[in-house]
Parts: structure tokens; C-alpha cells; sequence
């Protein structure tokens, strides 16, 4: 028998203190070790062994197994609270024996290569009020009567694994429950309108189960007034956003992308207070952007992909956290507000492949660290915005097929972050900065159908294997170094004016 260190708390030890954030360590590297736990602490935090189970060697990995938690009679058995078996390569079953521990409260097999079915013996854990099952090889379904867990567990996480079947309605029967995970399973049945019920519930995660039943959201999740964090995406949704949604008040993270959602965004939804985050791209939505907003924390905005129509609202103009903002592949018109220009926190703007119209913002990554500027397959005239690289973090300009006039801004040249430039199929005209042939990090120049003026340069950017120059007004001969363009792959540069041949 082996004595085998163990995590120990004190009974009574406050589980808020837990840490409940995921955490998605690597399987560990190399030869298992031979502990189940990491780390033990006393009142005072002076480390002693713990007598928990034994272990034997007879994997031909070298995994360790556990096989039953026994041990004489100790002390610092009945005091512990907390263990944690994350990440040790273990392939034996659970043992039905570790709810023994029967002052466990804490409960982590995450990262491990168990088998089987979820073990009711866990409903022997009368005092658990944190599971975490994730990252193993589970199958079946889930106990229809998994009430019977204990009714303090604020935490269950059963995501990665091969569960299958449905989510059984007697989930939504754990009165204490804040956070659920069931992410990237095997259910191909339904998920219950019960877990509406879970009214503390803060984190709701079940994205990646593309086999569900297709379903609608149950507007009993509009109860949820707690909730933090809800996460649904590829998993066959289908109908409309509930307008209840509007009524999350607690809400700060929604994601609901790549399903088959339907129908307007609920009226007030951009009014919840306390929303940060809302990605709803890879969906069938339709109408407007409703207004007013008033969730001023909103840091990131994705309704790419979808069927909106009507104008961008001049009130992202005061979302001053604002990180990212796609809104690409929609039916959107009108100009964008230039007080989008404005934001200081922009990093990515993409609007490619709407009707949008009109001059771009002109203050554009001036006031915050542009990398991304994709504004392609729109209606846009005028000036390309002359500040785009002035904090030297952006990494593409996309504004080929649109109306843009005038000159492309010398900044550009100086922009050393830059790796693409795609500008094709617009009207600039004037001589192309010279230097942008030679920026260190640019890997593809698209500039063709413009009216460009200039020469070649005799040497490139080490990195430069695309360039189309083609269809513009370049002159002069092709430079004789064309020769050592070694890194180039695709270079096009047909319906110019240049003399002779190679130089």
C-alpha cells in the first residue's frame, strides 16, 4: 500500500474559493506520474502525507490506476475537502469508494482516459459542490435522475466526452447549480426548457453538439436572471432569439453562432446593461441592428454571416470598449458613422460584402490600434482614410471592389506590420508609394484595375510572393532583378505601359 499525498482543506472551507474559471491544460507531456494529487494544506499549511489508496504499474504506459480509496483509520481523512486528480493519464475506473471521503467538496478527473458511463456512485458525495468530468472517454447517457447529486454542487462540467442521448429535464432540479457545461458531445437527442429552472445559474455552456435534435430556445432560459455567460453555438439551433433574452439582465457573454437561428434580434437585447460580448455570425437573422444601445461594455460584436439589412447605428459611435465589430456578409446600406473612427479601442473593423455606401470614416486608426481594416465588395467613394497604420499594428487593408478615389496614403509605406494590401477593382489613381513594394512583413500586393502611375522598384520585400499590378498605368522597363524576385510565386503585371523588355 501506498502512502500518496492528497489535497486537504478544513471542513468549512467557503467553496467561492475554488476558483471556478475553466482551465484547458494540455494533456501532460511524457512519463505519468505517479501522484494523484498535487498539493495538501493544513490550518497552519504545514504539508503531511495523506493514507488515500494504492498504486500499481501495470499499464504498459506506465499509468497509474486507481483502484480503491482505503486506508486505516486517520485523522486527516475525515477532513478532506478537496481533490484533485486533473491531468494524470489515469485509465482504471472511478472507484465507487471515493465518495468515503465524505466531507468532499471539490471533485476534479478532468484530463484523464476514463471510461464508462456516469457513475451514480457519485450521488454518494453528499457534501460535492464542484464536479469536473471533462476531457475523458465517458459514454451513455446522462442518469435520468442526476438530481440526486448533491444538492449543494455549484459546479458540474462533463464537456469532451461521448455522452450521448438526451439531457435528461431532472438537471434542472439542482437548486445550488452556477455553472453548467455539457460543450462537444455526442447528444443527439434534446436539451430540457427545465434548465430555465436553475435560477442561480451564472455559466451555461453546451456550443459543439451538432447532433442535438433540432430545437428551439426555450424562453424559460429568459429566466435566467443570473446568468453571466451563455454559450450555444453549433448545436442545431432553430427558430428566433426569445425576446425574452431582453430580460437576462446579468448577462455579459452571448454567443449563439453557427446555428440555424431565424428572425429579428430581440428589441432591447443591446440595452442589457452589463453585455460585453455578442456573437450571433453563422445564422440566418434578419432586420436591424435595434436601437438604442445601451450596453456601453460591449467589446466585441459579430453578426457576420447573416440577413441584416438597414444601417450601421450611429450609437457604436459610443461604445468606447468596442474591440471588434463584423459585421461582413449582411445586406447593410448607408454610410458608416464617422464617429467609428473615433473609438479608441477598435482593433477590428470588417464590413466586407454589404451595400454600404459613402465616404470611409477619415479618422480611421488614428485614435486606437487598428490591425484589421476590410471594407471590400461595398459601395464606398472617396478617400481611403489617411491614418490607418499611424500605431503601427496594422496587419491588412482589404478595400478591393468599391469606388475609391485619390491616392493611396504614404503612411502606408512606413507601415512595417502590414502583410496584406488589396486595393484591386477601385479608381486611384497617382504614382504607388514606392516603399510599400519593400515592407518587411507584406506578403501579398493586390492592386490591379486602378489607375496607378510609376515604376517598378528593383528589389522587393523578402516576404512579397503575391503582386498584381495589373490593369493600372505603370511605366518604365520591368527591372532586370525581376530575375531574383526568388519568394514570388504569383506576380501579374499585364495592360501597363511599360517599354521594351526586361531591363
Amino acid at each position: 500500500m501506498s502512502v500518496l499525498p492528497c489535497s486537504i482543506l478544513l471542513v468549512g472551507v467557503d467553496p467561492t474559493s475554488l476558483g471556478l474559471t475553466e482551465r484547458r491544460p494540455n494533456k501532460r507531456e511524457g512519463k505519468p506520474m505517479d501522484l494523484f494529487t498535487v498539493c495538501q494544506f493544513f490550518r497552519y499549511g504545514v504539508a503531511s502525507p495523506c493514507l488515500l489508496g494504492e498504486t500499481r504499474r501495470s499499464s504498459p504506459r506506465g499509468a497509474p490506476h486507481l483502484r480503491r480509496v482505503r486506508g486505516r483509520k486517520s485523522p486527516a481523512l475525515g477532513t478532506v475537502t478537496r481533490l484533485n486528480l486533473t491531468n494524470y493519464n489515469i485509465t482504471e475506473p472511478i472507484p465507487p469508494s471515493i465518495c468515503d471521503l465524505k466531507n468532499l467538496t471539490f471533485l476534479d478527473l478532468s484530463f484523464n482516459y476514463f471510461l464508462g458511463n456516469f457513475s451514480t456512485d457519485f450521488y454518494n458525495c453528499s457534501n460535492l459542490r464542484y464536479l469536473d468530468l471533462s476531457q475523458n472517454y465517458f459514454v451513455g447517457p446522462i442518469p435520468s435522475d442526476i438530481d440526486r447529486l448533491s444538492s449543494s454542487l455549484r459546479y458540474i462540467d462533463i464537456g469532451a466526452n461521448n455522452f450521448s442521448g438526451d439531457i435528461p429535464p431532472a438537471i434542472g432540479r439542482l437548486p445550488e447549480l452556477r455553472f453548467l457545461k455539457l460543450y462537444s458531445n455526442q447528444f443527439n437527442g434534446s436539451f430540457p426548457a427545465e434548465i430555465g429552472n436553475l435560477s442561480n445559474l451564472e455559466y451555461l455552456s453546451m456550443p459543439y453538439n451538432p447532433l442535438f435534435t433540432p430545437a428551439k430556445i426555450p424562453p424559460e432560459f429568459g429566466k435566467l436572471k443570473k446568468l453571466t455567460y451563455l454559450w450555444i453555438t453549433f448545436a442545431n439551433l432553430i427558430g428566433e432569439i426569445p425576446a425574452n433574452f431582453s430580460g437576462l439582465s446579468s448577462l455579459e457573454h452571448l454567443d449563439l453562432s453557427s446555428n440555424d437561428l431565424e428572425g429579428p434580434i430581440p428589441k432591447a437585447l443591446f440595452q442589457l446593461k452589463n453585455l460585453s460580448v455578442v456573437y450571433l455570425q453563422n445564422n440566418r437573422l434578419s432586420g436591424g441592428i435595434p436601437t438604442p444601445i445601451e450596453s456601453l461594455n460591449l467589446s466585441q460584436i459579430d453578426l457576420s454571416t447573416n440577413n441584416f439589412r438597414g444601417s450601421i447605428p450611429e450609437d457604436f459611435g459610443k461604445l468606447e470598449q468596442l474591440e471588434l465589430l463584423n459585421l461582413f456578409f449582411n445586406q447593410f446600406s448607408g454610410e458608416v458613422p464617422a464617429s467609428i473612427g473615433l473609438l479608441p479601442a477598435l482593433t477590428n473593423f470588417r464590413v466586407f460584402s454589404n451595400k454600404l455606401n459613402g465616404t470611409l470614416p477619415p479618422e480611421m486608426g488614428l485614435h486606437s490600434n487598428l490591425e484589421a481594416f476590410e471594407v471590400s465588395d461595398n459601395l464606398f467613394t472617396g478617400a481611403s482614410p489617411e491614418n490607418l497604420c499611424f500605431r503601427q499594428r496594422l496587419t491588412g487593408v482589404v478595400a478591393f471592389s468599391n469606388n475609391l478615389t485619390g491616392e493611396v496614403p504614404e503612411l502606408l509605406a512606413n507601415c512595417v506590420t502590414v502583410r496584406t494590401i488589396q486595393l484591386y477593382d477601385n479608381n486611384f489613381s497617382g504614382d504607388f508609394p514606392a516603399g510599400i513594394y519593400t515592407l518587411f512583413n507584406l506578403s501579398s500586393l493586390m492592386i490591379s484595375n486602378n489607375s496607378f502611375t510609376g515604376n517598378l522598384p528593383s528589389e522587393l520585400g523578402w516576404n512579397l510572393s503575391r503582386l498584381d499590378i495589373s490593369d493600372n498605368k505603370f511605366s518604365g522597363q520591368i527591372p532586370s532583378g525581376v530575375s531574383f524576385w526568388e519568394r514570388l510565386v504569383v506576380f501579374m503585371a499585364s495592360n501597363n505601359q511599360f517599354s521594351g523588355g526586361f531591363g
